[in-house]
């Protein structure tokens, strides 16, 4: 039975940070027959980076997904030639330029999400409030569409379904992902009738909003065109009609509960802390403004961001294979073996973050404390090749959001402490934010 007795099912992950508190930076857990090493260590976790001697693993919730996104850009195996296909034709859609392009599309969810705010009663519910903005984001910017998450539009019903249905299918792949031998295939027979509704919902949309686009083709520079109509430099070859569906799904789902979750843990800490919430809003104001360069250069925002993805990474951890035989920590990895990097206690280790590495101190990311921890690790998007291609996006969006409620809303919280949950992603737990509009 091995260490059965020590899983927490509903939080397995914040589980092993806290076991890794007396069993140290890496340790073996062996249950009915499988054994899973964790590195906990930032050194440890830092030495699995090194992409000539580690490579990705897929395991778990990730792998999960390869059942119905079998070749989407984040499941999809490293040795399959459509990774590197779609991993060339999609990088130019977050460069510089690209980037450009759609600040005028986030602008516009802000100014919804504002509105909605100060129409309201003054409390917000925060995990529907961030899912739609992130949602409408990646709807607007990527594939210029309004869904409907902020008012009555012809796709509001089908938006909603298909992130109801996304979340679904998150939390089904956790749970799956991570279930035990014999109870794993059981669960998986269980759910199977949930996942196929669900993942019928998911293509059906996805279909539609590439098929509409086909018979009306725009000019725009959005995602949506840079997958249908752009071709490969090495194979010169247009991404598969398939695969596009895919990469559509791969950037909703990505876009909206990673910058969502990020979005409700950096609101939280600033609504707690009412000196950061003054600090963070004279930036705003001396930047003069919300066009790209403004934010852009929130450096103050960027930090509390950088603060909350060190403590709470939306993925919050991820599978290595030794591709050689490596000594870690004193520990022979043989080739071939898997180790789970723990980001989420690696983040952590007081023996490079400081014996406050548990605290929310977003001074921690100024450029000269930085220079003071010089064996930091911070890997809140994965790590080498298979890394986030959209982090930029993320964050560029989410300091556009964060600039604007803060310009617009005194924010304050009833003193509950954030608690996270987890579905495939580390995602607070809804709380009710309180806002008040701002005098100018």
């Amino acid at each position: 039975m091995g260490d059965i007795t020590h899983i927490d099912r509903y939080r397995p992950i914040q589980n092993e940070v806290a076991l890794s508190a007396s069993l140290g930076p890496l340790f073996e857990r062996r249950v009915l027959g499988l054994h899973f090493v964790y590195v906990t260590g930032a050194r440890l976790a830092a030495q699995c980076s090194d992409e000539q001697h580690w490579e990705r693993a897929l395991y778990g919730p990730v792998l999960e997904f390869q059942r119905f996104m079998p070749d989407a850009l984040f499941v999809v195996d490293s040795d399959n030639p459509l990774w590197g296909q779609a991993r060339r034709i999609l990088t130019p859609a977050f460069a510089q330029k690209a980037m450009l392009s759609y600040h005028q599309a986030m602008q516009s969810v802000a100014d919804d999400l504002v509105a909605e705010w100060s129409a309201g009663d003054g409390v917000i519910d925060t995990h529907s409030a961030m899912t739609r903005a992130a949602g409408e984001v990646i709807g607007r910017a990527g594939f210029t569409r309004d869904l409907g998450l902020f008012h009555d539009a012809p796709d509001s019903a089908d938006s909603v379904a298909f992130i109801d249905s996304l979340a679904d299918l998150l939390r089904m792949a956790s749970d799956a992902g991570l279930a035990l031998p014999v109870i794993g295939p059981l669960r998986r027979r269980l759910l199977e009738p949930g996942v196929r509704r669900n993942v019928e919902v998911i293509h059906n949309f996805s279909d539609r909003i590439i098929a509409e686009r086909q018979a009306h083709p725009t000019d725009d520079e959005d995602l949506l065109n840079l997958m249908l109509t752009a071709i490969d430099p090495e194979t010169d070859q247009r991404l598969p009609s398939d695969n596009v569906r895919e990469q559509v799904l791969t950037f909703m789902a990505g876009g909206y509960e990673t910058t969502a979750a990020l979005l409700e843990s950096t609101l939280h800490y600033i609504a707690a802390d009412q000196e950061l919430q003054e600090q963070l809003r004279a930036e705003v104001s001396a930047r003069g403004g919300f066009d790209y360069k403004a934010i852009t250069g929130m450096r103050l925002i960027r930090q509390a961001l950088n603060e909350c993805l060190r403590l709470w990474p939306p993925a919050p951890g991820y599978f290595r294979r030794a591709r050689t035989d490596q000594n870690l920590g004193g520990y022979l990895i043989p080739a071939g073996q898997m180790v789970f990097v723990l980001a989420l206690a690696a983040h952590r280790d007081r023996g490079v973050w400081g014996p406050d590495a548990d605290s929310f101190d977003p001074s921690r990311f100024e450029p000269d404390r930085l220079r003071s921890h010089p064996d930091r690790f911070f890997e809140p998007w994965g790590t080498g090749p298979r890394s986030c291609i959209g982090r930029q996006f993320a964050l560029h969006e989410a300091t556009l959001l964060i600039a604007r409620i803060l310009s617009a809303f005194e924010l304050s919280t009833d003193g509950t402490p954030l608690v996270m949950r987890e579905r495939g992603t580390l995602r607070p737990e809804p709380y009710q934010l309180r806002v008040v509009p701002r005098a100018n």
